[in-house]
């Protein structure tokens, strides 16, 4: 037990002996009394036993005397005299006896009433001693509690002590993570500038491949003239580009007959990975592809064959759509890194400027992936993303000039004219821009989630691929009402951005979109029922291009094939 412990007890002790003391001072008279009455009592009770025995006594000699009394007369007067005497004697005795038990009584009452306070003092005694043991178990409690406290006290205080050695030991490697972080910040800035360097180099090389790739391409054309000219049967000028369409005097077929394409005449492996974008040139000559493998590829039918005339490179991601100005020569590729990037179909280069960071041709500024972009009227792009905002880009000026609020991610948009702007997107909704207003002019909304959109030749009529409910609806711009609904149960897109597009004859013969199993399906436009379900890829088809001419269309899957489709 400790010197704390000893002296709390004592002073525990001492404060209970107080008050013991000071409970049994206040009755001390009361006990005092007691005694004398008991004492008093006990001495009226010996006086009255002698009384009583005073008393026989007495009578037996008044007896006596009244039997000697009739025995001899000399003595008579003696006797009487005698006898009144002990008649007093008798009658004062009773009378102090009955004083007597009076008084007895009353000290027996005393003793009842003393009897029963001194009870009452008993019992509060004991309910004292009770809380007296009560307040030593709690007084022990509380020791082994303070104990306790005690102990873990000092293990705060290890604690405490330990915090503070680790907060010391903390400052000083947060100092010194500061200074590494200082020193690793410097040496990102200087991996920055040497990557963007590099980067630069990267791109000049890839421009000095391009430029002899186009050497190449430039040579090889000399060569095939140069035959030419010394054998005029090596071209027959009557055959098609490939074999597998009709020959060159069908090709100027009239532009509201549209043959249906029913077979497929060529496979083979486009881009590395998932193909999501296909363009076609607007002379026909070529397409173009973008997927999985970051970077759009360009190719030409020749022989029945699609070869391959140029890889356009610097995307850090999958390519999402392509758009071709045949005016300006230029095309345009969106990605999932963000941006839109511009590469001249002249020399097939992303260029660069004098003291330019980044390409002055790669459009960045969204804050997510870049699912559509479209040219716009002469030397504008503009651009829809997932961060809900489409961008309205002027290439001359290389900035954005517009920003618009669209609430819901972009999918896909087409453009009517130099200020017209159609967007789809996730919640459903159609909506019909106009770039010199911020709010949308009006909205279409759908049962599903919007995929792709297409304008047909016209201008006059959108189709527009719902993921939702598996099919395809024809609006009319004109009435901005739904006039046609395609479907089937073939039809199911695989993806957000699967594409659905219209025949290019401006009667907009036919619809076609491909399906998560691998289906090519053709609606007729005008009667809305099935022509075709073609069958040859073997992944979800995710885009499509018809030929300006009509006479064949090209699909492409997610698993790097395309399909070359003609009739028969």
């Amino acid at each position: 037990m400790t010197v704390i412990d000893s002296s709390l007890r004592n002073e525990i002790l001492n404060s209970l002996k107080k008050r013991n003391a000071s409970e049994i001072g206040v009755h001390c008279h009361i006990i005092k009394s007691h005694n004398k009455l008991t004492e008093s009592n006990f001495t009226l009770k010996q006086e009255i036993n002698d009384l009583k025995l005073e008393n026989q006594r007495l009578i037996q000699e008044n007896v006596e005397l009244r039997k000697s009394s009739g025995t001899g007369m000399p003595s008579t007067t003696f006797s009487v005299d005698k006898y009144q005497l002990f008649e007093e004697k008798l009658s004062k005795a009773k009378d102090q006896v009955i004083d007597l038990q009076k008084s007895l009584f009353e000290k027996a009452q005393q003793v009842i009433s003393l009897n029963e306070t001194l009870k009452e003092k008993n019992d509060s005694l004991s309910l004292k001693e009770a809380k007296i043991l009560e307040l030593e178990n709690k007084f022990e409690a509380l020791k082994k509690t303070n104990q306790d406290l005690e102990k873990k006290m000092a293990e705060y205080e290890e604690k405490i002590k330990l915090w503070k050695d680790e907060k010391v030991e903390s400052e000083l490697q947060y100092n010194c993570l500061l200074q590494k972080f200082n020193k690793i910040k410097e040496e990102y800035q200087q991996i920055l500038t040497a990557s963007l360097r590099f980067r630069e180099e990267q791109i000049e090389k890839v421009n000095k491949l391009n430029e002899l790739e186009a050497e190449r391409i430039q040579h090889r054309l000399k060569e095939e003239l140069l035959k030419a000219q010394t054998d005029f049967t090596h071209i027959n000028l009557n055959d098609n580009l490939m074999t597998i369409g009709p020959s060159n005097q069908n090709m100027k077929m009239s532009s509201y007959n549209i043959p249906l394409v029913n077979r497929a005449v060529y496979k083979f492996d486009c881009n590395e990975g998932e193909v999501n974008a296909i363009k076609y040139h607007r002379n026909g000559k070529y397409f173009a592809t973008g997927g999985g493998d970051r970077k759009i590829k360009l190719w030409e039918l020749k022989d029945g064959k699609a070869d391959s005339i140029g890889n356009l490179i610097g995307s850090n991601a999958s390519v999402a759509s392509i758009d071709i100005d045949s005016e300006n020569n230029l095309i345009a590729g969106t990605s999932f890194d963000f941006a839109c990037r511009l590469w001249s179909l002249n020399d097939h280069r992303l260029r660069m400027s004098s003291g330019d960071v980044q390409p002055t041709h790669t459009l960045t500024g969204h804050t997510n992936k870049v699912l559509s972009g479209k040219f716009l009227g002469v030397m504008k792009v503009v651009t829809g993303s997932y961060d809900r905002t489409l961008k309205v880009w002027d290439l001359m000026q290389k900035a954005c000039i517009k920003t618009l609020f669209a609430g819901s991610s972009c999918n896909d948009l087409v453009t009517l004219d130099s200020q017209s702007i159609i967007s789809g997107h996730l919640d459903k909704k159609i909506r019909f821009w106009d770039i010199r207003m911020d709010p949308p002019q009006s909205e279409i909304c759908l049962q599903g989630k919007i995929t792709s959109l297409d304008i047909s030749s016209n201008r006059n009529y959108l189709l527009a691929s719902t993921r939702d409910e598996s099919c395809l609806k024809m609006i009319d711009i004109r009435m901005n009402q739904v006039t046609e609904t395609f479907c089937c149960e073939e039809y199911k897109p695989a993806y957000d951005w699967a594409r659905a597009i219209f025949s290019p004859d401006i009667d907009h013969q036919f619809v076609c979109a491909g399906s998560a199993d691998g289906s090519l399906i053709i609606w007729n436009s005008i009667s809305t029922k099935v022509e075709k379900v073609l069958k040859e890829h073997n992944a979800s088809i995710i885009s499509l291009a018809w030929h300006p001419q009509g006479h064949h269309l090209v699909t492409c899957d997610a698993k790097k094939k395309a399909v070359i489709w003609a009739c028969k």
